[in-house]
């Protein structure tokens, strides 16, 4: 399962992070984020900031979403990990993390002793006191709320790209080799194999993830199944997965697919727009679901896309046609979305929107 699109890479400047806690940290559909201040980049650096950018109302299907932000300019933004309100941690792609809490984004610093990531989706979050991350060819590292721990070496792993949590005892990881591993909350094991490279892992349970990438591939608490042919027409890139009876994925030809417990769906458009020279126009490049009644997908022409748990609206234009790179949504009231120019964009849309 090859030829995916150029990795995306992660880079969050901790001086604005700190707007994306508008969004994190729960609620308004009007909340102001903020203009950024700078920061050194040190470990343990923080920055406040200020009440300037108002908001942008969209469509109640797709929420309201605020003006841009920059937080880095010119930073490929991909991965932004918000696992409950008041909480997000977000990482560079050369390893670099950020805590964001209480209005103030924390320069942790380097993810592991010697990063450099494989994958875009390299880290997660479950709580504000456990992230995981695989920072490089073969080790894996935990974040307590405070710091990253040392690096634990798995030998056989052969370039880690994705991982996927639950809780704090149990994380399953693939890397680019197809090979994966499972941790259990103290160590991790040996090679449970796996079809493939993953985009993107969605954990529901320990007995139930999703991995994609060519294909949708099932964990089942003991082995991967095989992936299956559910998107002949595109690349999927990302999945989000609310429970064992709901998952979506969405790929690189502006489709989504759902599952319902046994299989996917077949592909449904979603976004559709004229071919853009040199990229894939059409892609959804992340989708985040905290309940099967509420997703956000965003696509590589700036657009979100709002599922009710019937159908998606229309695609809304939240990041003048900059290509938007990934999505986390904390709850049906808490979401952030991020770009490849280095900005964020947050919402505090309620569910009934």
């Amino acid at each position: 399962m090859r030829g995916r699109p150029g990795r995306l890479g992660l880079l969050v400047a901790g001086s604005a992070v700190a707007l994306l806690l508008a969004a994190c940290g729960g609620g308004g559909t009007g909340g102001h984020v903020g203009s950024p201040t700078t920061t050194s980049g040190r470990p343990g650096t923080t920055t406040t900031v200020a009440s300037t950018t108002t908001t942008t109302a969209l469509t109640k299907a797709a929420g309201i979403w605020s003006k841009p932000v920059t937080i880095a300019a010119g930073a490929d933004l991909s991965v932004v990990s918000c696992p409950v309100a008041g909480f997000c941690l977000a990482g560079t792609m050369s390893g670099q993390s950020y805590r964001l809490a209480a209005g103030r984004a924390t320069v942790i610093g380097p993810v592991g002793s010697a990063p450099s990531p494989q994958g875009g989706s390299y880290l997660t979050c479950t709580s504000a006191t456990f992230c995981a991350a695989v920072p490089n060819l073969n080790q894996a590292v935990l974040f307590n709320g405070t710091s990253w721990s040392g690096p634990t070496t798995i030998p056989a792993a052969q370039g880690f790209e994705s991982i996927g949590c639950v809780g704090t005892t149990f994380c399953v990881s693939i890397d680019g080799e197809g090979n994966s591993f499972v941790f259990n909350g103290t160590s991790w094991s040996g090679n449970v194999g796996a079809w493939g490279a993953a985009n993107q892992i969605s954990c529901a349970s320990p007995m139930f993830c999703v991995a994609v990438e060519g294909g949708p591939s099932v964990w089942n608490g003991h082995t991967w199944t095989q992936p299956t042919d559910a998107d002949p027409q595109g690349q999927l890139n990302a999945v989000s997965c609310a429970g064992p009876t709901f998952c979506m994925a969405v790929d690189s030809a502006g489709a989504v697919l759902t599952w319902n417990g046994s299989t996917f769906s077949a592909p449904v458009s979603v976004a559709q727009e004229p071919p853009l020279s040199g990229s894939d126009a059409s892609g959804l490049t992340g989708v985040s679901c905290p309940t099967p009644t509420f997703c956000r997908a965003v696509d590589s022409l700036g657009r979100v896309f709002g599922f009710n748990g019937t159908s998606w609206s229309p695609g809304e234009q939240i990041d003048d046609g900059h290509a938007l790179t990934g999505v986390s949504c904390s709850s049906a009231s808490s979401c952030v979305a991020i770009d490849r120019d280095g900005r964020a964009i947050v919402s505090g849309d309620a569910a009934s929107s």
